[in-house]
């Protein structure tokens, strides 16, 4: 199984069972809550249409200061990498919250793999920490300029989207860390496949980076303005979510990059996810979940 996270102003993430949990807004003490969502009260209006005004969530948990960053385990547990307090916090599906370990400067994305262990990539500091399921935290290794975007291969290597520098870095699980290949300008989101290869979405070049376990870096495909998420399927099918044209594209295994569909004139904020049934979540503007 391959583990994808995205640039998560929004994180979404959807566990096993299909039910999806998201980041919020601060609440009056100025930490943040974590509202989970289910598949049932989403409608589509068709296949590819956008969901009609999504259902609200329901705020299960309270996380650390400032959660931008947000994954699931196997066992329904949610994560949230909090970026204001430098740690990650643990919510079962009991909806009971605990400090899993502290991180690095500026946590952003964070990711799970297949053993339990969580990733955060550290933005302030250009590292990734590695946090056990006992709550061990050490840091795994360098990373370019602003990783804001991290998945995980089934292997255990762990990728991160460094937005300054332009490129990515590739760490090992012994902790080796290396630039795997250039990019795109600004790469938001990140995906791997099951042949290892790594899909950047680059927000200020319009298009997606494909980057072979060699190190040699194309442009994949186009898409359409200002992408901020991505995900990709077990088909490889890459979804990305485009901030100011308001849409969805669909980018194949061969490059082919189409418009999914729209997003009723609201712009994706950086949360996008897919469960196990193969629908596409993606976070907007004033609040909404959409599925396609």
């Amino acid at each position: 199984m391959t583990v994808t996270s995205e640039h998560p102003r929004q994180g979404l993430s959807p566990d096993s069972t299909g039910r999806t949990s998201r980041s919020g807004k601060s609440n009056r003490l100025g930490l943040r809550v974590v509202a989970t969502l289910t598949v049932v009260g989403l409608a589509t209006v068709g296949i590819g249409a956008s969901a009609a005004h999504a259902v609200d969530g329901i705020n299960i948990a309270t996380a650390g200061t400032y959660p931008v960053g947000i994954a699931t385990d196997s066992a329904g547990n949610v994560y949230t990498a909090n970026s204001g307090s430098d740690n990650v916090s643990k919510i079962t599906p009991a909806g009971v919250s605990t400090i899993l370990a502290t991180t690095g400067d500026g946590p952003y994305a964070i990711a799970v793999d297949s053993a339990g262990n969580v990733y955060t990539t550290n933005s302030n500091a250009n590292n990734v920490s590695k946090i056990t399921p006992a709550g061990v935290s050490t840091i795994l290794g360098t990373t370019g300029d602003a990783p804001r975007s991290i998945a995980v291969d089934s292997a255990g290597n762990v990728y991160t989207g460094n937005e300054v520098s332009d490129n990515v870095s590739k760490i090992t699980p012994a902790g080796v860390s290396t630039i795997l290949g250039t990019t795109g300008d600004s790469p938001s989101s990140i995906a791997v496949d099951s042949a290892g290869n790594v899909y950047t979405a680059n927000n200020l070049a319009d298009n997606v980076s494909k980057i072979t376990p060699a190190g040699v870096s194309t442009i994949f495909a186009t898409v359409g303005d200002s992408p901020v998420a991505m995900v990709i399927d077990y088909a490889g099918t890459l979804f990305v979510a485009n901030r100011l044209d308001e849409n969805v594209s669909k980018v194949t295994s061969a490059g082919v990059s189409t418009i999914l569909g729209g997003l009723d004139g609201t712009r994706p904020v950086g949360g996008a996810a897919l469960d196990r049934f193969g629908n596409l979540f993606l976070t907007s503007q004033f609040d909404l979940v959409w599925m396609f």
